[in-house]
């Protein structure tokens, strides 16, 4: 059993997101929830896992030590192996690393997009209302003119609702207890994707998550990166569509920027041909662990001296900077000069 298929048993699913370590797979971690910020490597060094956000990691040894609460011989004795058997997994020279291959982004049904579509112009008009003003304030807040909120499509769902799957467009899937899954999109502001085939993706940052995610990808949407300004041979890399939008309205004439959505994400076929044929890519990932460990080692390893870690110099992010008084204009110069 691989670790990928043990912690799978558990009820939990996840998606292959990158060709990493002969490949990456990525979902809700068991530990402390979340979206897609639990990984899983399978093939390397024996199975390996590590969370973003509560920064467990370990193999599959470790984890049934941490999820089921097992001794080291109880472990090896549930996956079958004996305690030397396990030593030597990890006697063995690790394989090199596979060259990356970006992967491409298929564009969502033509019924998922309708449906979207029609959506979104529900949306965007909420966002106009009485009702939507603490929604317009949070973004007012971060930074963005009405210009810019207009030209990014933005919108506002007051009320989260499910939808059927089938209706959008999308095959039928079940969930653990056998009963079907349903599309949800719930309340807050609705961030867009649009490509030059239309639509691609809906982001919504929750009103109210709670315990839960901050921000939901509506199922079916593309995962492919947010690009502005795709004709700028400068690039700066950004997590968030709204930090992506805040830099292209300050500094949009001196850049192009790329918005991940994830620090763990990695550019699709169309953002690695931009970022191949630029002159330079500042990478302002977040200011956090994850964002440091990305910023430190795929981007310069991929696309080599032309990347320059540049993260904000107060605050997480451009829109938290903002907020503490940065010129996000001045900052980005700042970087094209180094």
């Amino acid at each position: 059993m691989s670790i990928l298929e043990l912690i799978s048993g558990d009820g939990f699913t996840f998606k292959r997101v990158s060709t990493t370590h002969g490949g990456e797979y990525a979902g809700p971690c068991p530990f402390c929830g979340g979206n897609d910020r639990f990984l899983i490597w399978p093939q390397h060094k024996g199975g390996r896992f590590w969370c973003r956000g509560c920064e467990k990691t370990g193999d599959a040894i470790q984890y049934l030590r941490d999820m089921k609460g097992l001794s080291f011989a109880e472990a090896c004795q549930a996956l079958g192996i004996s305690k030397n058997g396990y030593r030597k997994k990890y006697s063995r020279p690790t394989p090199d690393k596979p060259v990356f291959r970006p992967k491409k982004h298929d564009h969502p049904p033509e019924l998922w997009v309708q449906k979207a579509e029609t959506f979104l112009k529900s949306a965007q008009a909420s966002l106009w209302t009485p009702e939507g003003q603490a929604a317009r304030n949070i973004l007012f807040g971060k930074g963005l003119t009405e210009e810019t909120i207009r030209r990014a499509g933005i919108g506002f769902n007051p009320v989260e609702f499910y939808r059927d799957r089938q209706g959008w467009g999308l095959t039928r899937d079940v969930r653990s207890d056998g009963k079907p899954k349903r599309l949800w999109i719930p309340a807050g502001l609705v961030i867009p994707l649009c490509h030059d085939e239309g639509l691609a993706r809906l982001r919504v940052r929750r009103s109210d998550p709670g315990e839960g995610p901050r921000y939901v990808i509506v199922v079916g949407s593309s995962l492919a990166p947010m690009i502005l300004a795709p004709e700028k041979n400068v690039f700066i890399v950004v997590e968030s569509e709204l930090d992506a939008w805040l830099c292209r309205q300050e500094a949009g004439d001196l850049a192009g920027v790329m918005a991940m959505g994830s620090a763990g994400l990695k550019p699709d076929q169309n953002a690695h041909a931009l970022l191949m044929g630029a002159s330079l890519i500042l990478t302002a990932l977040d200011y956090d662990p994850a964002g440091a460990r990305y910023a430190w080692k795929f981007w310069p390893e991929t696309y080599g001296k032309k990347v320059i870690r540049w993260p904000v110099p107060v605050g997480k992010d451009p829109s938290d900077a903002w907020q503490r008084g940065l010129n996000i204009r001045a900052w980005i110069e700042a970087g094209i000069e180094q």
